[in-house]
């Protein structure tokens, strides 16, 4: 019996360039996209304190029903707030922000470009 090979399937491309951010004190944040960082500066515009950390999970299901966790761009513990910075909004993200906020008893700020981005103040907190 011959065995076959796996093929592995070929990884697409990122929409988006990672980058990595050093925030106000001197700490280096490895940040998904370039409209990620632009939000980092601007929470730190207005010396709004933020978190962002890969063990930050919030659970939600998939549209198959599977559980997944869904890690979030920013928290704000002051306002205990999460921001998604999401400049394309597949049907699949949709799908995952709707869960998330069923699932989980928490406020999520959603800025789908670089103008809500640029806008953003305390007063939407």
């Amino acid at each position: 019996m011959v065995k076959r090979r796996k093929i592995k399937k070929k990884k697409t491309k990122l929409w988006s360039k990672p980058s990595i951010y050093k925030t106000v004190d001197g700490k280096q944040v490895q940040m998904d996209s370039t409209w990620e960082v632009i939000m980092a500066m601007r929470l730190d515009e207005l010396s709004i304190q933020w978190e962002r950390d890969e063990n930050m999970k919030l659970p939600y299901l998939s549209k198959a029903g599977r559980k997944r966790n869904y890690i979030p761009d920013f928290y704000l513990p002051a306002y205990d707030t999460y921001i998604e910075v999401k400049g394309y909004l597949t049907e699949s993200a949709k799908h995952k922000m709707k869960s998330v906020l069923e699932v989980n008893d928490v406020k999520i700020i959603m800025l789908k470009s670089l103008i809500e981005i640029a806008g953003f103040n305390k007063d939407v907190l």
